[in-house]
């Protein structure tokens, strides 16, 4: 005497399928979350948001290993020494930053979309840059 299949779909099979659904959508909304936050500005920890509340960056670190701090958003004080570079991307200007402890010349990347800002040797000014891949200095906003 054959076996008779079973018939339609059953519970757990059902419930599997409701998670499945439902945990697509919760990660879909975070990474348009994420990606929009990115690229309005919106986001904690991204974007272009106030200076106030980045830390201070520690030289003696920087100058040690730039690398680890890389990620970061901190703020830096001080003057511009030298306009190094110009190009599409934005200026590189060698800027002579204090800490309170210790004061070192870095490197910092300005982008283009800062190109109305009025960069020239000698000016005293605050940023909050980010610190990028390549351990470079990245400007994400200026205070003269």
């Amino acid at each position: 005497m054959p076996r008779r299949a079973s018939s339609g779909v059953n519970v757990g099979q059902m419930a599997g399928i409701a998670v499945a659904i439902i945990g697509f959508f919760v990660i879909a909304a975070l990474l348009v979350k994420l990606i929009a936050g990115d690229i309005i500005g919106v986001g904690n920890s991204g974007g272009r948001s106030g200076g106030k509340n980045a830390t201070l960056l520690s030289l003696s670190s920087y100058r040690d290993n730039a690398n680890s701090l890389r990620g970061n958003i901190y703020q830096i004080e001080g003057k511009i020494e030298e306009m190094l570079r110009w190009s599409e991307a934005g200026r590189l200007i060698s800027f002579d930053a204090s800490d309170g402890v210790t004061s070192i010349p870095v490197p910092v990347l300005v982008p283009a979309e800062f190109r109305n800002v009025n960069l020239e040797r000698g000016l005293e000014m605050s940023m909050v840059v980010r610190v990028d891949r390549e351990g470079t200095l990245v400007a994400e906003s200026i205070d003269q």
